[in-house]
């Protein structure tokens, strides 16, 4: 970790601004003549650094990554704009909901940013670090799989095709707001699942032979991310694949495929779950009976809704509500 943080007084001395700590991780915040930005160190063990870059740069700014003696993976997450990257003489770019992949050791990656883009990005340290790994014995096998997948004799680095999924997780990390143990086990639980996903995301792209796995645009897939969270907001709403797809603009054919690739589900399973997430949030915290619950979250039939709550939450809606109310009586 001491190598990210010495990166981040090096970005200090370009670009100017200032550092401050919290929670153990280091932040330089800029805003002058060359841009405005953040960056922000994030303080994990077993191997693992994280780091976010935030930058809307007024002039190019060129930065480099080192590869340790012990064998290491960089995981660069483009969520806004685009970069390119450079190991050895081949330069590639990398686009907004990209990961590209490069490993090695003792050897440099030089990171390219340009001047009045946007730049958004997230990068993943893992370190083969004997030591480390004896501390956290449960990561051992995350980090076979890691190099198994991403270490390659040639060193040719692995970029990944349009992947929202690790976009979503990487938004979570910056969304949270707690504090202390409870906030760096949050990080810490995200950062695995999120190089989890691009174990499989990889094994997606060689069995498809480096196709893109969708024959979505990445444009095409931000509609469906928009989507997603409309629903989110509001899974009550009366949708139709119909409506939904008119109002995105995407055929149903790619809308279906789209909701399959981010969610793993049809558009309609998605709604549905929805409605029942917003249902155990209502039993836990309104004064409404099952019945009135049933009908603000958009269902028409009780029956099914009892049903597809059994389903989901191994307790019919009645049984679940009984067991809050004598909770809350109890204390």
């Amino acid at each position: 970790m001491q190598v990210v943080h010495n990166q981040l007084s090096y970005f200090n001395s370009v670009l100017g601004g200032s550092i401050s700590s919290f929670q153990g991780d280091r932040i330089l915040q800029y805003d002058n003549e060359k841009g405005t930005g953040r960056i922000q160190t994030v303080s994990l063990g077993s191997g693992i650094s994280y780091t976010e870059y935030d930058m809307d740069l007024k002039e190019n700014f060129n930065f480099d990554l080192k590869l340790d003696e012990n064998r290491s993976l960089y995981f660069i997450y483009c969520l806004e704009g685009n970069f390119s990257f450079s190991k050895g003489k081949e330069t590639n770019k990398v686009e907004a909901l990209q990961t590209v992949v490069v490993g090695g050791s003792n050897e440099t990656i030089n990171i390219k940013l340009r001047e009045a883009t946007k730049s958004n990005i997230s990068i993943i340290k893992v370190t083969q670090d004997g030591e480390a790994l004896s501390k956290n014995i449960n990561n051992t096998e995350l980090y076979e799989q890691l190099f198994a997948s991403f270490s390659n004799e040639d060193g040719q680095p692995h970029i990944g095709t349009f992947n929202l999924k690790i976009k979503e997780q990487l938004l979570q990390i910056r969304a949270i707001t707690q504090v202390g143990l409870v906030r760096k086990l949050l990080i810490e639980g995200i950062v695995n699942f999120t190089l989890a996903l691009e174990i499989l995301h990889c094994k997606q792209d060689i069995e498809n032979s480096g196709q893109v796995s969708t024959m979505l645009t990445k444009k095409e897939l931000l509609r469906i991310e928009e989507a997603v969270n409309a629903i989110k907001r509001k899974p009550e709403f009366p949708y139709t694949v119909t409506d939904l797809s008119k109002e995105y603009g995407l055929s149903p054919t790619k809308l279906q495929e789209g909701f399959k690739v981010m969610e793993g589900t049809t558009v309609t399973n998605f709604i549905r779950n929805e409605r029942l997430i917003l249902a155990e949030e209502l039993i836990q915290t309104s004064d409404m009976n099952i019945s009135e619950i049933v009908y603000s979250i958009g269902f028409t039939s009780r029956s099914y809704f009892s049903k597809i709550f059994r389903n989901k939450f191994k307790c019919t809606p009645k049984a679940y509500l009984m067991n809050i109310r004598n909770v809350s009586l109890s204390a």
